[in-house]
């Protein structure tokens, strides 16, 4: 394995792991309460982004067929109106440092 194929490999590994939260610890023999409603959608704004991974789809230019190009891979920090802050990773539509986006109840970003 080359070095570029093992860095294109590891990096979004990377991103990924660094989104990972875990649970936190409770004492042995506490209860465990009921799991909360799921979410609403909240308003916030792109605090950062950047590409996780480009599109694979071969350009006209390099032997490919034409058609759609899928977009990127993007990774987004958000930062929420009581400061604190999330990461979300998707393709699909892209937002700029500033925009105000909604953070869906599946952890999802959408125009508000």
């Amino acid at each position: 394995m080359t070095f570029r194929s093992a860095l294109s490999v590891m990096v979004p590994l990377a991103m990924l792991a660094a989104c990972a939260v875990s649970q936190p610890d409770r004492p042995v023999g506490e209860p465990v309460s009921a799991p909360a409603a799921a979410p609403q959608a909240v308003v916030g704004t792109v605090e950062s982004a950047s590409v996780v991974s480009l599109s694979s789809v071969p350009s006209a230019g390099a032997g490919g067929a034409s058609g759609p190009s899928s977009s990127p891979t993007m990774a987004y920090r958000v930062q929420m109106p009581d400061g604190s802050t999330r990461s979300v990773v998707q393709a699909g539509e892209r937002f700029a440092v500033g925009d105000s986006v909604r953070v869906t109840a599946d952890g999802r970003l959408t125009r508000p």
